[in-house]
């Protein structure tokens, strides 16, 4: 008798939990459709685009007659606000959506990452990844705003048949563990590139022994080069070896939709002192409004990630400025060259290579 009354006990409890977890997948769903409809919008009613198209071409050469392609397709959809009401500038951007296409070598995957549009957190992800023999598995992971999985769903099957239902767990693929780390993976990209980050002051110069200056002079223009000689061989390449970026964006309300554009070129290395195994070599940046029209370079030591020589140039209401900054090896500036007023001899410059290095080294730590 007692084990049908804590049988009955039991049982308001469980329908409780049924009804709190139907109702947060509906909710999930709710702000799903949401999502994409607003994705839809993106750019349209005279409103600026805000969104980030990342393209990560990547691969490896196995042998003289087999290059292994891997291309990474990422597109950000993101609202934006004042944390400032007096002013007019919209400094607070969350990102509401992320859809990944990944291919290489005949596999692919597409994946859809849902974001709470006001709190931020990650509500739901959707994949579905196929082999290059035609094996098909889709998952679908619902999360509260603490992270715990609400619901998860596995189907799986061949191409050209009904996906039938799995049990969660019973295929060794993506878990909702591993999607969450994910999206956190997505999540400090899109802070690196739209956010600016406050917390970097500086780079500390080295007091080690630099080349003379002519000697380094000669030896940045050399490399600088081969960095282009590099881009235009890339460009040809039947395996690319470059990051590309485009930003639309709106720094204010009320005005002109802006638009970055980045390239961030890269090779193959493997230098055991520095421990890099991708080399950036260097990384153009192209900001441009109706109002102004900016490009920037930052070339790169071509063992290391000093910077080591940039160039800016920034044309606005008829009036177009530029600044060359050389560095040695202990990070000082040792020439500059510009027809602006005021110059930095660089400081600006290092500190934006950071941040763009950190993104560099995000968008392919898993490789």
């Amino acid at each position: 008798m007692k084990q049908f009354l804590l049988l009955f006990a039991f049982l308001p409890f469980c329908s409780v939990v049924a009804q709190n977890k139907a109702d947060q997948v509906k909710h999930i769903r709710q702000v799903y459709a949401e999502a994409k409809q607003m994705a839809a919008d993106n750019g349209k009613n005279g409103k600026a685009p805000l969104d980030m198209h990342i393209l990560v071409n990547d691969g490896s050469v196995v042998d003289n007659d087999f290059e292994l392609d891997d291309v990474t397709d990422l597109v950000y959809y993101f609202n934006k606000t004042k944390t400032r009401p007096e002013t007019d500038f919209l400094d607070k951007a969350k990102c509401y959506l992320i859809i990944e296409n990944w291919t290489s070598h005949g596999h692919t995957r597409y994946r859809e990452f849902l974001f709470d549009p006001d709190k931020g957190n990650l509500l739901f992800v959707f994949m579905k990844g196929e082999t290059d023999g035609g094996f098909i598995v889709e998952t679908r992971y619902y999360y509260d705003a603490k992270g715990n999985v609400v619901d998860q769903k596995l189907k799986s099957g061949l191409e050209g048949y009904e996906l039938t239902d799995q049990a969660p767990g019973s295929i060794d693929w993506d878990s909702a563990q591993s999607e969450q780390e994910s999206a956190a993976h997505f999540l400090k990209v899109f802070q690196g590139l739209i956010t600016a980050d406050k917390s970097i002051l500086g780079v500390d110069e080295k007091h080690g022994k630099a080349t003379p200056k002519a000697e380094r002079l000669a030896f940045i223009r050399k490399t600088y080069a081969e960095a282009k000689k590099w881009i235009e061989d890339d460009k040809k390449a039947e395996l690319p070896r470059n990051i590309k970026v485009t930003i639309h964006d709106q720094t204010m309300e009320n005005y002109a939709p802006e638009t970055d554009e980045m390239n961030f070129y890269f090779s193959d290395m493997d230098n055991m002192y520095s421990g890099l195994t991708k080399h950036c070599y260097i990384i153009e940046d192209h900001r441009s409004s109706m109002y102004f029209d900016n490009y920037s370079e930052y070339l790169f030591d071509p063992n290391s990630h000093e910077l080591i020589f940039s160039y800016s140039r920034s044309s606005e209401e008829g009036e177009t400025r530029e600044w060359r900054y050389y560095f040695d090896e202990n990070r000082k500036c040792i020439e500059a060259k510009s027809n602006a007023e005021a110059i930095d001899y660089g400081h600006s410059d290092k500190i934006a290579v950071i941040q763009y290095l950190r993104v560099f080294e995000e968008l392919l730590k898993n490789d």
